[in-house]
């Protein structure tokens, strides 16, 4: 057993933990509100801050709610349900801020406006739910357990009751899936993957009938086989494409493409990314890592020309029916890792540049590239991880190029995850 002491949590850190101090020493625990003073015991001690955990909470903190879900603590998927909504939102802004001054190096940075999400349940549009020895639902924290749940108040309504009857579709298949990707659209259309490792049998059942057993509107489903950390398409059963809807725009979105996961979120994101192109004539846009086209394609019609770079073979085939259907001649999509890319990047040398990298953030290749263009005036970051985006900040002023504001857009409540939109200038 380990040492166990008194502990005042100040605040809350990215990860998902809160942090106490014992004599100095940064102490961090799960499931913590700022303001609560708990007995703690230590779990593990690193040089310069201990792990510990949760014995008793003697003082609850005035910020700390009721989780809504009864597998909150045991399944991985959200880290501060027991924080108002409200305060999540706060602490989120406190790790931008603290991240841009301690490794983006900039004292005051300016985050001019923090986006809550109008609701922080039932957002996800989407979900990989982990299958194991007949369990369905979420890995337990840092670990490859799979938690056994019927229910998560963080998926559309239509799919947050999927998984009993995802367990009823795997007495109906000849072996155990790994996963289950599902996916609903706006128009609560599903599209399902079914997901194996290693060697399988090959199956066939009918759309209509995996409808009646998952009881929502499924339009289509694929069977995959896991290679290389990516699930591979074998086949698929009737429709594999679905519809997303703004205010202005329409978008295909394909099983195997990306898209942005809160439905509540969407249209706040392509405003306030194309408010940068309204803002100033720019003849030609940029957009790397563009996915589906869901920035590029708004940016498109405030700009002369506009042009999206993008790994995903089936994201590039949606972007370039996207932009038909929402009527732009002016914009283009090339299918290139984005390093390969560069290339092109600098032959079109864009004067407004829009990236929206995976957690990893950009390297600095991309970064002295874009960076070395002699026409551009703009980048607007589109971050998910603060720590990289702080990271690849301080790379970009190197650069010559500075961050003016940033904007918080929670596009993940009731986890840690922080989302940044930084619009850098380049100074001339």
């Amino acid at each position: 057993m380990g040492k166990r002491f008194k502990l005042k949590i100040e605040k809350l850190v990215y990860g998902g933990r809160g942090l106490g101090r014992l004599n100095g020493r940064a102490v961090f625990v799960p499931f913590t509100a700022p303001g609560d003073i708990v007995l703690v015991e230590e779990k593990s001690r690193k040089s310069g801050y201990s792990e510990a955990e949760v014995v008793k909470i003697l003082e609850r903190s005035r910020e700390r709610v009721e989780p809504l879900c009864p597998y909150f603590g045991k399944c991985g998927g959200c880290d501060w349900q027991h924080v108002k909504y409200e305060k999540q939102v706060e602490y989120k802004r406190a790790i931008l801020e603290e991240n841009l001054q301690k490794i983006g190096k900039i004292k005051k940075p300016n985050i001019d406006e923090v986006i809550p999400s109008p609701s922080p349940w039932h957002y996800r549009n989407r979900a990989q739910i982990k299958v194991k020895n007949g369990k369905v639902g979420f890995f337990a924290k840092n670990s490859h357990q799979v938690v056994d749940i019927d229910r998560c108040p963080l998926l559309k309504e239509d799919i947050a009751e999927i998984f009993p009857r995802l367990k009823e579709l795997l007495t109906l298949l000849p072996s155990e899936p790994s996963e289950f990707h599902v996916y609903s659209s706006g128009k609560d259309e599903v599209l399902l993957k079914i997901v194996f490792q290693g060697r399988f049998k090959r199956f066939e059942i009918p759309v209509e009938k995996l409808k009646e057993v998952l009881k929502v509107n499924l339009v289509g489903y694929g069977i995959y086989r896991q290679s290389n950390g990516f699930p591979e398409r074998v086949r698929f059963f009737g429709k594999d494409f679905s519809y997303e809807f703004t205010e202005k725009f329409k978008f295909r979105v394909s099983a195997d493409s990306f898209f942005q996961v809160n439905r509540f979120q969407l249209e706040n994101l392509i405003n306030r990314v194309s408010k940068v192109a309204m803002e100033h004539q720019y003849m030609l846009a940029g957009d790397l890592y563009c996915g589906v086209g869901t920035l590029t394609i708004p940016v498109g019609r405030y700009v002369h020309r506009a042009f999206g770079i993008e790994a995903n073979f089936s994201a590039v085939s949606d972007a370039l029916y996207n932009k038909d259907i929402n009527g732009l001649r002016n914009v283009s999509f090339y299918c290139r890792e984005t390093e390969e890319g560069l290339p092109i990047l600098k032959e079109h040398n864009p004067d407004l540049v829009i990236v929206d990298p995976p957690r990893s953030g950009l390297n600095e290749k991309i970064i002295k590239t874009i960076a070395n263009l002699s026409r551009l005036k703009k980048v607007v970051y589109v971050s998910c991880n603060p720590s990289t985006l702080a990271r690849d900040i301080a790379t970009f002023h190197r650069y010559g190029i500075n961050m003016e504001r940033a904007k918080v857009i929670d596009m993940f409540p009731q986890t840690f995850h922080v989302e940044t939109i930084a619009y850098l200038r380049k100074v001339k």
